[in-house]
């Protein structure tokens, strides 16, 4: 349950281009002759989910920005002028036609690429390709990587890995002059791995319950810590923390439903079907259901 920032720090990372994976750098992403080198132990960290689908979406909108000029470093006035003027001419369509401030800082920190900003550019990947000028075959995969590892369900690995080698192609023929960002290169060329080395189905390994806590941790800190002494700050934060998530108190709150929408058939195609308990005294019983269509939706826990 990690995010980018902590997977460089843990494996000493000290680029934020350089993918501590295989520790290749941005120059070498897009030469897919180069075999990549993976250290086991940067296996264990997932892929960072949540983040995952911002920085996707941030990537395709940085593409876009430059097609005019199709150069990844713009150093001339000129091209600079080009790239500016595209890059409002996006934002202007994005607020008009999907009422989405895109790239817009935000007073204090960040800006106003959020996760409810990429899901609506993801959820229309049709309008999204006629705003940037991305093609739309492109957008689409990424929609249906995105929705496969966050399902929560066990993945074809196989099945992943094809789609995913499809697409690093697709992408690399398409946009030869701007490299991969390192979020996409370690869905598209690690990700097979990561969830094969995955413990649960990769879409519980997402940061977001991590996220979640710091609404909390704030609050905890603010109100039910001692401050005269950091370790005692932090031990007072943790055990108010464990005390929150204690499996009594869990169990007596609610459980919320939310409300998603059915996977798309590309997506069920590379999740692996539940395997049923089979009983040798009562094995004739499951030859019925065995027969019945599989289907699966997103705000389901198992197969229906």
């Amino acid at each position: 349950m990690t995010d980018a920032k902590v997977c460089n720090a843990a494996t000493h990372t000290t680029s934020t281009m350089r993918c501590y994976i295989c520790g290749e750098t941005s120059k070498d992403y897009n030469n897919l002759s180069i075999k990549k080198e993976v250290t086991p132990e940067t296996l264990q960290f997932g892929l960072s989910i949540l983040h995952a689908s911002i920085r996707l979406f941030e990537s395709i909108l940085h593409v876009a920005y430059k097609v005019p000029v199709q150069k990844w470093q713009v150093r001339s006035e000129d091209e600079k002028a080009i790239v500016k003027q595209r890059k409002m001419e996006i934002q202007e369509e994005f607020r008009t036609k999907m009422g989405l401030l895109v790239d817009v800082p935000k007073p204090g920190c960040g800006n106003t690429n959020l996760g409810n900003t990429n899901r609506r550019f993801f959820a229309d990947p049709e309008l999204a390709g006629a705003i940037t000028g991305i093609d739309l075959n492109l957008i689409y995969r990424f929609k249906m990587i995105l929705e496969v590892i966050s399902s929560g369900h066990k993945i074809n690995t196989e099945k992943y890995s094809k789609y995913a080698t499809d697409t690093v192609e697709m992408y690399v023929r398409l946009y030869p002059w701007h490299p991969m960002t390192p979020t996409m290169h370690k869905i598209l060329i690690h990700g097979a791995n990561e969830i094969k080395n995955a413990l649960l189905p990769i879409g519980q390994h997402s940061e977001e319950a991590a996220e979640a806590r710091n609404k909390y941790f704030r609050l905890y800190r603010q109100d039910f810590a001692r401050k005269f002494s950091r370790v005692s700050c932090n031990l007072d934060v943790l055990n108010r923390l464990l005390l929150s998530s204690d499996s009594f108190l869990t169990g007596m709150r609610p459980v919320p439903r939310k409300k998603t929408q059915p996977f798309l058939t590309e997506t069920v195609d590379m999740l692996l079907p539940a395997v049923p308990h089979i009983n040798p005294d009562t094995e004739d019983s499951h030859d019925d259901e065995s027969s019945e269509e599989l289907q699966v939706s997103s705000d389901d826990e198992t197969w229906q």
